[in-house]
């Protein structure tokens, strides 16, 4: 998928995102690791300029539907994203990043998506967020259920509008796009590892 080959002087770029619950974040970490690769996660310095904006929760800018404000931030972080690229060995997680990069014809070394089902990843939200995953818990359940459709509705509008980018579809802009609805982060992290190599994407 990659319409240019990246220099050697630059080292490998990796790309890598998925939406909230994915498991995503978990695996960008394995692989920076892995790969000795300086991790940008784009999450990171969203939230940091929503701070900056006076916004000490990110979920207040989402849920206020303060959507003029939120682009005018994405815009902020692509623009910071596209200079950390040309630094040598870098994994930039975000969300839609792997599709600002095929629409330029940035070169990256490969592009991941991690999908899973929304059952899963409010799962995978509650825990994190120290819940008991029982039938006691339904209503934070359904809060976070609810929660992750509309950042996931949000997103597809601003990354619809801002830069033309199909959010819905991540084959059209990802090499290798895993479902980790039923694997573990071991199994999932083996799994593109071996995807990674099968495709010759490290040479």
């Amino acid at each position: 998928m990659n319409q240019k080959i990246r220099s050697k002087d630059f080292g490998y770029l990796f790309v890598i995102g998925g939406p909230g619950g994915s498991g995503s974040s978990t695996i960008a970490k394995m692989l920076a690791e892995h790969f000795n690769l300086k991790r940008v996660y784009g999450g990171g310095i969203f939230r940091k300029l929503l701070e900056e904006e006076g916004y000490a929760n990110n979920d207040r800018a989402y849920f206020q539907k303060n959507e003029i404000l939120l682009k005018e931030l994405d815009k902020k972080v692509d623009n910071l994203l596209y200079k950390e690229i040309e630094s040598p060995n870098v994994l930039i997680e975000s969300k839609n990043f792997a599709a600002l990069a095929t629409k330029n014809e940035i070169p990256c070394t490969v592009k991941i998506w991690i999908e899973a089902n929304l059952h899963v990843r409010t799962l995978r939200a509650m825990t994190k967020y120290g819940f008991e995953i029982s039938f006691k818990n339904i209503i934070p359940y359904i809060r976070m259920r609810l929660d992750l459709v509309k950042r996931y509705n949000m997103d597809y509008r601003r990354y619809y509008d801002i830069q033309g980018i199909n959010y819905s579809d991540p084959r059209e802009y990802n090499d290798i796009v895993i479902d980790s609805s039923y694997l573990n982060e071991k199994e999932t992290y083996d799994l593109i590892l071996k995807h990674i190599k099968d495709g010759g994407y490290i040479k």
